[in-house]
C-alpha cells in the first residue's frame, strides 16, 4: 500500500509476517540450555519463567526470553522433573529445554516449553558442586575445619538455625530432655535457611559467632529437611569457605538423608538431623562421663590392690617381728645374767682394793700428825706478813684516790666554774635553772667571774629535752 511517495503497513501486518517468518524457521522445537531467572505459576495451571544466559566468567547476561509451560504439559512435567532431579523447578538452577519458538502480534517472542531434560540439570549440579570442591582442595582448606580438636565435653553451643524451623525445636527438646540431665548452655544466632538469600544470612551468623569465639565450645548447624533446591544455599563456595577456616568445630544437621552437601564435607562433624546432632552432642557427655566412671572403678581396684599387697607384707613384718622379738629377749636375758655376775665380781674386787687404800692412808696420817702444829705455826706468820702488806697498799690506793676527788671538788666550786666563763642567772635572787619560771618583761641578775649586770627578759626561747 502506498501513502503518498512512501510505501507503507500496518503493524499488524508487519507482525504477522514476523510470526510467518519465524513460525517457517523454527517448525521443529529446539533444544535450549538456560538458566531460570524466574518462575511464576498462574491460579489456571500454567508456569510462566523468565530464562537466561549467563557468561561463565563475569556472571553477566547474555540472553533473554519469557517461556510458557501450558497447564497440560506442566502437570506431566513438573512432578517428572523434581522426582527424577529432588530439585524443585525454581529460580537458580539450570535446566535443558524442548522449546518451540513463537511469537505473537501482541506479547512478542516467546518459547513453549515442551520438554525438560532432567539430567542435565543433575550434571550441571554434580559439575558446579566438583569445581567447587577441586578450588577448595586447590586451595588447602577442604579438611582444615576437621582438623580442630573438639572439646570434651562441649557444653557451650552456638546454634545457626530459623528460629521457626521445626528442626530448631527438635534439637533443643532433645538437648533438654536428655536422661542424663545433662546441662547445655545454648545461644541461637537466627539465619535464613533457604533460598537467594541464605548463603548470605549464614555467613553473617557466623561472622557474629567468630567475635564471641571464646565464649563456645562448638557450632551448630541446623535446620529441617527439605528438597534439593531447598538445601541448594549449603553447596556456595562462600559459605563451605567460611565454614572450612571457621576457629571452633562445626556440626551440620541440616536435614539431609542422602548425598552430603559441600558445608557438610568441609564441617568438622555430619549429621542427618538436628536430632542426630543433639543425640551426639549428649552422647558426647555420657561417653566422658562414662570413662570418668571407668577411671574411678579402675583406681579404686588398684587402690584395695595396694592396700591388700601392704596388709600382706605388714603380717609377714609382724610374723618376723614376734619370733625375732622373742629370740633377742632370750639373748638379752642370758646377756644381762653374764652382765650382773661380772658386776658382782667387779664391785667385790673394788670393794677389796678400797680396804687397802684406806690401810695405807691411815697409816700415813699417823706417821705425818706430829708434824702438823709446826707445819701450822710457820704457814700463820707467812698469812700475817700478807695480810699487813695488802694492808698497806689498800690505804696508800684509798689516799690516792681522796687526793684526786679534793682536786675535782675545787672545780666544783662556783668561783672556779666562772673563771672557766660560765654565769650565774638569778631572778628575785633563785638561780635560773628554767626558762618557765620567767616571762618577757622579768628583770635578771647575771653573775659572771668579775662583776654582775642585771637585764630585762624580751623573749623566751624553750627547748624541749628528751
Amino acid at each position: 500500500m502506498k501513502e503518498g511517495s512512501r510505501d507503507t503497513m500496518r503493524l499488524s501486518d508487519l507482525q504477522e509476517e514476523i510470526r510467518e517468518v519465524i513460525h517457517n524457521s523454527f517448525e521443529i522445537p529446539r533444544w535450549i540450555s538456560c538458566e531460570i531467572m524466574d518462575l511464576t505459576e498462574n491460579y489456571s495451571g500454567h508456569c510462566y519463567l523468565d530464562l537466561i544466559e549467563k557468561d561463565e566468567k563475569s556472571d553477566k547476561i547474555l540472553a533473554r526470553a519469557r517461556a510458557t509451560i501450558w497447564a497440560s504439559s506442566y502437570r506431566m512435567i513438573k512432578p517428572y522433573f523434581e522426582t527424577s532431579t529432588s530439585y524443585e523447578l525454581a529460580s537458580g538452577i539450570k535446566i535443558l529445554v524442548l522449546a518451540r519458538v513463537e511469537y505473537h502480534p501482541v506479547y512478542g517472542l516467546s518459547l513453549n516449553i515442551q520438554d525438560i531434560d532432567p539430567t542435565y540439570t543433575l550434571g550441571d549440579v554434580e559439575r558446579k558442586k566438583r569445581e567447587i570442591i577441586q578450588r577448595l582442595e586447590k586451595e588447602g582448606v577442604l579438611d582444615m575445619n576437621k582438623e580442630i580438636p573438639l572439646a570434651i565435653v562441649p557444653q557451650k553451643i552456638a546454634v545457626v538455625s530459623s528460629l521457626t524451623a521445626a528442626g530448631y525445636e527438635d534439637f533443643m527438646d532433645q538437648l533438654k530432655g536428655n536422661p542424663y540431665a545433662y546441662q547445655f548452655y545454648t545461644r541461637l544466632f537466627p539465619a535464613l535457611m533457604q533460598g537467594e538469600k541464605a548463603e548470605q544470612s549464614i555467613i553473617e551468623s557466623l561472622e557474629k559467632i567468630f567475635e564471641l569465639e571464646s565464649n563456645f565450645d562448638v557450632v551448630a548447624i541446623i535446620r529441617g529437611g527439605g528438597s534439593k533446591s531447598d538445601l541448594a544455599c549449603f553447596d556456595n563456595y562462600d559459605l563451605a569457605y567460611h565454614v572450612s577456616q571457621f576457629p571452633l568445630p562445626v556440626i551440620t544437621g541440616i536435614g539431609h538423608e542422602q548425598d552430603d552437601t559441600i558445608t557438610d564435607m568441609v564441617a568438622h562433624t555430619r549429621l542427618k538431623t538436628p536430632t542426630a546432632v543433639a543425640g551426639f552432642l549428649i552422647e558426647r557427655l555420657a561417653s566422658f562421663e562414662g570413662e570418668l566412671d571407668e577411671y574411678q572403678t579402675n583406681l579404686i581396684n588398684e587402690i584395695l590392690t595396694i592396700l591388700n599387697e601392704l596388709k600382706l607384707q605388714l603380717q609377714l613384718y609382724q610374723q618376723k617381728h614376734v619370733s625375732g622379738s622373742v629370740a633377742m629377749v632370750h639373748a638379752r636375758k642370758e646377756h644381762l645374767i653374764k652382765l650382773s655376775g661380772n658386776v658382782r665380781f667387779q664391785v667385790q674386787q673394788q670393794l677389796r682394793s678400797n680396804d687397802k687404800l684406806i690401810m695405807r692412808l691411815m697409816e700415813q696420817l699417823r706417821s705425818t700428825s706430829k708434824y702438823i702444829p709446826q707445819r701450822k705455826k710457820i704457814e700463820s706468820v707467812h698469812t700475817r706478813q700478807r695480810f699487813l702488806q695488802l694492808l698497806h697498799n689498800t690505804l696508800e690506793g684509798e689516799d690516792k684516790r681522796l687526793e684526786k676527788y679534793h682536786r675535782l671538788l675545787a672545780y666544783a666550786e662556783p668561783g672556779q666554774i666562772l673563771k672557766m666563763g660560765f654565769s650565774i642567772s638569778r631572778f628575785e635572787g633563785k638561780a635560773l635553772r628554767d626558762v618557765n619560771t620567767t616571762r618577757p618583761g622579768n628583770i635578771v641578775e647575771t653573775e659572771l667571774h668579775k662583776g654582775k649586770f642585771k637585764s630585762k627578759i624580751t623573749d623566751i626561747q624553750k627547748k624541749n629535752i628528751i
